[in-house]
């Protein structure tokens, strides 16, 4: 890669992360292409080489975010239809899904605090999270199908699963005591397997 690119490279990279503090501390209805623009050391120009508007920023964000861990959850249904052991398909996917959250601390904490905004902000994370919860409804079912889990009702649990996640992250995030991520997962896993298994 040429000096030229590299440089390209290294402004979109300031452009990012200074998009996501703003977001963090303004809100995705308060975020300005100003401040992240002041705060990337770029001219605005710049900005709109890349991006738009604010919003083509922030789905981009989200998509960094949200495209891995729907990935995470796509692979993971995919290996119970294959007949993978259960508890090594939900330990991969636990520590997946600590890594990438682990990875943007605060790109997640972005996600969650928008997650029930009104306005373009929210209806983005939402349009993720059902993804997600979509995800995990098929991966319930598929553990249902392989008589791994008893019959139940698989849209609440799932949305009792997302919910609790996002719950979890977030305190996990905010370092509230006793919310080591290896823990929770095998908890959180725990809770739902025995909760949901056959007599």
């Amino acid at each position: 890669m040429g000096r030229r690119e590299d440089k390209k490279l290294e402004k979109r990279s300031r452009l990012d992360e200074a998009g996501v503090q703003e977001l963090l501390s303004a809100g995705y209805a308060g975020a300005t292409v100003e401040r992240i623009v002041a705060a990337a050391d770029v001219a605005r120009g710049t900005f709109y080489l890349y991006y738009s508007d604010k919003h083509a920023l922030f789905a981009v964000l989200l998509e960094r975010l949200y495209g891995p861990l729907v990935a995470a959850l796509a692979t993971a249904r995919d290996a119970l239809a294959a007949d993978t052991a259960p508890p090594v398909v939900y330990a991969e996917l636990g520590e997946a899904l600590a890594t990438l959250i682990g990875g943007q601390p605060a790109l997640t904490q972005v996600a969650l605090r928008e997650a029930r905004a009104a306005g373009p902000g929210g209806e983005a994370v939402r349009a993720w999270t059902a993804q997600v919860e979509g995800l995990t409804e098929e991966i319930l079912a598929a553990s249902v199908e392989r008589g791994l889990l008893r019959p139940h009702a698989v849209r609440p649990v799932a949305l009792a699963i997302v919910g609790g996640v996002e719950r979890l992250t977030w305190g996990w995030l905010a370092q509230e005591g006793g919310l080591d991520p290896a823990v929770v997962t095998m908890e959180l896993i725990g809770l739902f397997t025995y909760g949901l298994a056959r007599g």
